[in-house]
């Protein structure tokens, strides 16, 4: 299933959004966010194919949100949508965080799902395109079987192989487990 992460602060165009790609196109879990830190959160926990951001938000721009989402999920299709139509932040979103695709408020429906359309097309067309090198790289002894599978769980589920080492060479635990293991025991 292609999965979509929809980040806007005004909860009328999330809305707006979220129906319209969720209604005209079935076979796709679409989230939405107004807290672009609670939708970087969720990028650690699962994979998305796509992310649409609003350029202009309270507590980070749209810049700034994707060039996070990017060190989480370097993969993932980005695309702002945003009111200013000033060129140095189309091109500063360009250059920095290499958007697929730059949207205007209001948008016209059938131009936001064609180009959401052909985002997650590209995504597809990409994975794909990683896949093929990764089994070259396995062919020609450059990647192991086991690194290529890393990889490929990795993007699954994000975070999922990344360990954290303490200096005694113990296993750090994440914050939010910790304080989810801290309740549990406190609770008994």
């Amino acid at each position: 299933m292609k999965r979509l992460l929809l980040v806007d602060d005004d909860p009328l165009v999330l809305f707006a959004l979220k129906d319209s790609l969720s209604r005209l196109v079935q076979d796709w879990r679409v989230e939405a966010f107004s807290d672009p830190n609670v939708a970087l959160a969720r990028l650690k926990d699962v994979g998305f194919d796509v992310i649409v951001s609003d350029y202009r938000m309270p507590q980070m721009n749209g810049i700034d949100f994707l060039r996070s989402a990017c060190r989480i999920q370097p993969h993932v299709v980005r695309i702002i949508l945003s009111s200013s139509s000033d060129f140095e932040i189309v091109q500063q979103a360009i250059n920095e965080v290499e958007i697929y695709r730059y949207l205007a408020k209001p948008w016209v429906e059938s131009d936001l799902i064609r180009h959401v359309t052909e985002a997650m097309a590209h995504a597809d067309q990409t994975r794909v395109e990683r896949e093929l090198a990764d089994s070259m790289r396995v062919q020609q002894g450059v990647l192991s079987a086991g690194e290529q599978e890393l990889r490929r769980l990795e993007e699954l589920e994000p975070g999922l192989t990344v360990v954290e080492w303490g200096p005694n060479g113990e296993i750090l635990m994440p914050e939010d487990l910790l304080v989810f293991a801290d309740n549990s025991l406190t609770s008994k």
